[in-house]
């Protein structure tokens, strides 16, 4: 098992048409989003205008969840779907006209050729093999057999695991998986 326990200060910020988004990880390791290259990309945005339009990105299976404020998604032909913060992640196809309405702080995981989840997970998580990213949207302590990580908030651990294993904490975490 592999951790790589990662801080605001290894995080990459750059803009978009409504705010700004900050890139926690991307792989694999070289990957660029800009070229639409990689397989998972895990990244938090600001929603600073009232209402936007997401980037289209075909071929990416797209997961959302609020971090702070409220904002409402809606595709054509489909029921709008309204969300508060740290909800049941949602799950939508890059490729679809999405359309936001709310301010808001969210956090993303973005598949691409590879099978994959978001989740809120509190008091534990399951970690199986593959890639897990566990994300801390306020301070909390993550402990995985003997080991302890204290995490600040917006502190993530990237976790690479051949076997299946148990993180335990005293807060609420965001985990992303992707079978890579």
């Amino acid at each position: 098992m592999r951790i790589l326990h990662l801080t605001k200060n290894d995080y990459k910020i750059s803009q978009w048409s409504g705010g700004t988004t900050t890139e926690v990880f991307i792989w694999p390791e070289g990957s660029s989003y800009a070229a639409r290259e990689f397989q998972l990309r895990i990244s938090s945005a600001t929603v600073d205008l009232a209402e936007s339009d997401f980037t289209p990105l075909p071929g990416v299976t797209r997961y959302i969840v609020p971090l702070r404020g409220s904002f409402t998604l809606s595709h054509p032909g489909q029921q709008p779907v309204a969300m508060d913060p740290l909800c049941q992640p949602y799950r939508f196809s890059g490729g679809i006209d999405t359309h936001c309405v709310g301010k808001a702080t969210d956090f993303n995981l973005m598949l691409k050729g590879t099978e994959g989840e978001m989740r809120i997970c509190r008091d534990s998580a399951s970690l199986v093999p593959g890639l897990t990213c566990l994300y801390a949207p306020r301070a909390c302590q993550v402990t995985m057999g003997e080991h302890v990580f204290p995490l600040q908030e917006g502190d993530s651990l990237v976790i690479f695991s051949q076997e299946n294993a148990q993180a335990n904490t005293d807060g609420t975490l965001i985990c992303c998986h992707a079978a890579i």
